[in-house]
């Protein structure tokens, strides 16, 4: 788990608005450190408005994830090879586990206020396993977290559907939790600044901002060929 330290690290946050043009949509800038055990730090930004999430490097000519909400599908672009993997919708629900699962949501009284608002703590137990812990800061940009739980919902309906292609032995607690039937409910709170998962990765919120983003970086190239992952049926 990254220790809870790492949360002070951004405490100087700049909000600015960047001007709208007609080309341009107004849009949620989150930069984020996504740190994983044996590869390092990657910087990572999401753009995030109320009809596309793009996921890249900063670089606007890099590979990139974007996620139509309105067709309700994510799209991972690859400009090296031309293609574009899509990620329909599939309904799933959570199952009935043979251990104990819990969250919990609680203030951290301690902690320094970030963008005025006090740090919350939500925690994903599988027993008395911490699975996921997230501090996040409750009431932020809801119209944008509920982009990124809509996001996550289809991130996982395409793991529920191909959890049956991963070894039984890997199936722990944390791993259904974490990476199969994770619910992205801290969404629903607020604004994750660390989001820590037991399987070594965790991601810290470096600085976020508002501002006017060009349309033409929420758009699939129209010439690259389309697939669909391979599920077992």
């Amino acid at each position: 788990m990254i220790k809870f330290k790492y949360l002070f690290l951004f405490i100087v946050m700049i909000t600015s608005a960047g001007a709208v043009h007609a080309e341009n949509v107004k849009s949620l800038v989150l930069f984020y450190d996504e740190v994983e055990e044996g590869v390092g730090v990657q910087p990572v930004r999401y753009l995030i408005n109320n009809d596309f999430l793009r996921i890249d490097n900063g670089n606007e000519n890099a590979d990139f994830i974007l996620f139509d909400v309105n067709k309700k599908s994510i799209f991972s672009i690859n400009h090296e090879d031309q293609t574009v993997l899509k990620i329909e919708q599939r309904k799933w629900t959570k199952p009935v586990f043979d251990f104990k699962t819990s969250i919990k949501e609680e203030l951290m009284p301690n902690a320094p206020e970030i963008f005025n608002k006090p740090v919350y703590n939500y925690q994903v137990k599988a027993s008395e396993k911490v699975c996921t812990q997230v501090f996040l800061i409750k009431d932020t940009y809801p119209e944008a977290m509920q982009v990124m739980y809509a996001y996550q919902q289809i991130l996982s309906g395409q793991q529920v559907a191909t959890l049956q292609n991963t070894p039984q032995e890997m199936h722990t607690p944390c791993f259904l939790l974490d990476q199969v039937y994770h619910e992205g409910g801290y969404y629903q709170s607020g604004l994750p600044v660390q989001i820590s998962y037991s399987r070594g990765y965790a991601k810290l919120l470096k600085d976020f901002k508002e501002q006017g983003v060009d349309t033409q970086l929420f758009q699939v190239p129209a010439s690259y060929e389309e697939y669909k992952p391979f599920t077992q049926q």
